[in-house]
């Protein structure tokens, strides 16, 4: 077993330099580019139009009439008409309410009511779509560049002797480096979550897009502390795969997505191996499910009122805070741009 202390950084030299991306709030961070949830699959019936706002930015989520999902930006490159107000779907054609130009899944002009040549110069921002397990993931980069990276897998979510997820969603006024800094943070384990001692970690590991992470902890429960082990794997600051072994085996996928720099929505997607369909398992399960639902919400009070320290004094059992930060300053297209 490797104790906290080997994954330690006294140091922060190595921590990008990100004063110059400063914005006006707490955090210097904008929006990370990656894949971020930004609905469920049945969210959206054919034929309807669903208006959000993530990235800072106001945007549509739409299915043609032959069930293609599609994400654009809800402005019509015209004169501003907005599609998610009083616009329509038209077959395969999303239309705008104001002069009633229609737009494909692409983005491209397809339709103009009064004119006898397209304007090929006005296309609508889109957004490329990967639906997993039910759930719209979708890529964001400020340039609009291509995706990066995949999402990995989850196996337990195909697998019939696991239940299906139980679903929590939270609205938190952060950003969504502060929230993945956590995994680096073993110490708040205890001071925060009250585990009945330190995390013992075996591997912390970052690897392009990716940050594994595998400990073996002690676990709160209504019958003591319980030995188990905490594994995660996080694909960027939308995805995160974590699974513990506990008194039950429990896979919990983690979706996030910014609603602008300083706010971020997250979902908490729990399941349980439970094959036999055992009562037993079925509470403990549940149990579960509503502790690391209380542990978020135990964060939610540091994440909203802290502030970001670019150069933190820290300590033995801090955990590898300086090499995290390092990893996480790759989805800033700012910070590409200025290596």
């Amino acid at each position: 077993m490797i104790s906290l202390a080997k994954f330690t950084d006294k140091s922060v030299s190595e921590i990008p330099e990100q004063e110059s991306i400063m914005s006006n709030g707490r955090f210097p961070f904008p929006v990370p580019f990656g894949w971020f949830q930004v609905a469920f699959e049945h969210d959206v019936q054919p034929g309807e139009i669903k208006p959000m706002r993530y990235f800072g930015r106001d945007l549509v989520l739409w299915r043609s009439e032959s069930g293609e999902l599609h994400l654009q930006d809800a402005y019509c490159p015209h004169l501003g008409g907005n599609f998610g107000v009083l616009g329509k779907v038209v077959g395969e054609l999303i239309q705008c309410p104001f002069h009633h130009w229609q737009f494909n899944g692409e983005g491209q002009v397809a339709h103009i009511p009064y004119a006898r040549q397209l304007n090929q110069k006005a296309c609508v921002r889109t957004y490329p779509l990967d639906v997993r397990y039910g759930l719209v993931m979708a890529w964001y980069h400020p340039e609009g560049a291509a995706p990066t990276y995949d999402l990995p897998e989850i196996p337990e979510f195909d697998d019939k002797e696991y239940v299906a997820p139980i679903v929590t969603r939270h609205e938190i006024r952060t950003c969504l480096q502060e929230m993945a800094e956590n995994t680096a943070d073993g110490a708040h384990f205890v001071t925060i979550h009250n585990h009945p001692g330190s995390a013992e970690y075996d591997r912390f590991d970052f690897d392009g897009p990716n940050m594994i992470m595998e400990s073996r902890q002690k676990f709160p429960s209504s019958g003591g502390p319980v030995e188990g082990t905490l594994n995660s794997h996080s694909t960027g600051f939308g995805w995160g795969v974590v699974r513990y072994h506990t008194l039950i085996e429990v896979c919990m996928l983690t979706t996030n997505v910014p609603v602008d720099e300083e706010t971020v929505v997250q979902y908490f997607h729990v399941a349980y191996r439970n094959p036999e369909g055992d009562a037993k398992i079925d509470r403990i399960g549940a149990a579960f499910n509503k502790e690391v639902n209380r542990q978020l919400t135990d964060d939610i009070p540091m994440w909203e009122n802290k502030v970001y320290m670019p150069r933190p004094n820290l300590c033995d059992g801090d955990g590898p805070i300086a090499k995290f930060r390092k990893w996480a300053s790759q989805f800033y297209a700012e910070q590409q741009n200025a290596a």
